[in-house]
Formats: C-alpha cells, structure tokens, sequence
C-alpha cells in the first residue's frame, strides 16, 4: 500500500515535470501568481489568461503562460493522468479554459507539502489502518491555510488527494465517491465552519465512529498544525498511532 502511495499518477507527474527545471520553475511561478489572485478575492469562476500573466513575478508572457496552462502544455497534470488510461480520475480536473486548468494543477502544487507530511508519518508507522482518516486532516488543514484556493472550482479537491483515498481504499471506493467525500469535507470546513471532528462524524455513519481514537486525531492534528512540535512530542505522537494500529489490526472483523 505504502509503496503504490509512493508511484501514484500524480507522483510520477511530479517527478517528471520536475525534472525539467527550467520548465517547472516557470511553473512554479505561475502557481504562485495563481495562488496570490485567488487569496487577493479573484473568483476563479472569472479568471483568465491575462490576470494570470499579470500577476507572475517578476514578468509572464502570453507564451510561458500557454506553455504551463492549457490543452497544449507542456507536461500537464491532465495529460499524465489520460496517459494512465485513468480517466477517472482526469475526469476530475476541468477542461474549461487554461486558466481554469492551472488552478487545478495549483491546488496540487500548494497541498503537495502537506502530502509528503502525511505519507512520510505513514512511511514511518505502517499506519494504513488510519491513513484515510489522517488524509482527510491533512487535507482540512491544507484548506484552512488557503480557503480561497481550496474553495475554488466549487471546492474541487487537489486530484492526487482523491487518487490516494482511492488507492488506500483498495477498490472499495470509486474516483467519483472519492471526489465526492473529499469535495463534502472541504465545504463543510470551509464553508459551514464545522471542525474537523464534526466533519469526519458527517461523513461516516455513526457506528463506524471509534471515540478511542480521539487522542490519535489530536496528536495527528497537532503534529499538521505545528511544523515545531518538539520531538519528544512527535515521537509520542507517532507512539500513539502505533497503538492505533495495532489495536486496530488485531480487532475483530
């Protein structure tokens, strides 16, 4: 599990696309001029071309812009996923103007930190037995520090959050459910400020509630909320979820 974690679409896009540096750093810098409109209150809905260019530091152009964002980019988030033949999952990103398009591929750049966060604690543990649950947290806490990008696109999840939630479900969950779950925890942050907790209670059905792992979702919570929790913290953060899991796997079906 961990190691198909480790070789999903989205890292392998990553991988590539950063393997071109000249070019991902053209990225990056369209990312950031992305991020900083939707944060300054553009509505993603209206945003275009132009304001994109605009706002890139220190200078953008018509044709970097087309060469990161669009149908025609190079190395595109879309393109590597129907590549994969997981049309799923680019079923999740919008084909509705370029500009659209690359705030798609920004919400994945700006949550991808938070990613190698969850998967290296999870690296760390073995812990799939919570994994879904921490990846909702991580993601709640992605959204918290960028609310208008997270809001964007009808809070769109990043892809590649929806791509581990159906790779940690083994099958049992289709893309579109996947979507779906993610999308509902982001607006009910976000959008109906219900806390985490009350977000993950709406979204499984009660009897599958465990109130003994409480203590594990604050440890975790803490750990994604401060990047200078002392280690003795952190390890006894990292205890806890041990705990967890094994008390987790050794329960009866």
């Amino acid at each position: 599990m961990l190691r198909e974690l480790g070789e999903t679409v989205a890292v392998r896009w990553r991988r590539d696309a950063a393997s071109a540096q000249t070019h991902w750093a053209t990225k990056v810098k369209y990312y950031r001029a992305v991020q900083g409109l939707l944060a300054g209150g553009v509505d993603a809905a209206e945003l275009s071309w132009t304001d994109v260019v605009a706002a890139v530091q220190p200078r953008g152009s018509r044709t970097t812009f087309f060469s990161v964002a669009g149908p025609h980019a190079k190395r595109p988030l879309l393109g590597a996923y129907r590549a994969a033949l997981a049309r799923d999952l680019a079923e999740c990103l919008t084909t509705d103007g370029a500009a659209r398009m690359l705030v798609d591929e920004t919400k994945v750049w700006s949550y991808w930190p938070h990613r190698g966060g969850w998967t290296d604690e999870l690296f760390q543990v073995g812990g799939e037995a919570v994994a879904a649950e921490c990846l909702v947290r991580v993601l709640l806490d992605w959204a918290e520090r960028e609310p208008r990008l997270a809001s964007a696109l009808g809070h769109a999840p990043p892809v590649c959050a929806v791509e581990d939630l159906v790779v940690l479900r083994r099958g049992s969950m289709t893309v579109a459910s996947a979507a779906a779950l993610l999308r509902a925890a982001i607006r009910l942050r976000l959008a109906d400020g219900h806390s985490v907790d009350e977000v993950l209670r709406q979204l499984r059905p009660a009897e599958e509630a465990e109130p003994g792992n409480q203590p594990l979702a604050r440890a975790i919570e803490q750990l994604i909320r401060n990047s200078h929790t002392p280690s003795e913290q952190r390890r006894e953060a990292v205890t806890m979820m041990r705990d967890a899991i094994t008390a987790l796997e050794s329960s009866p079906e």
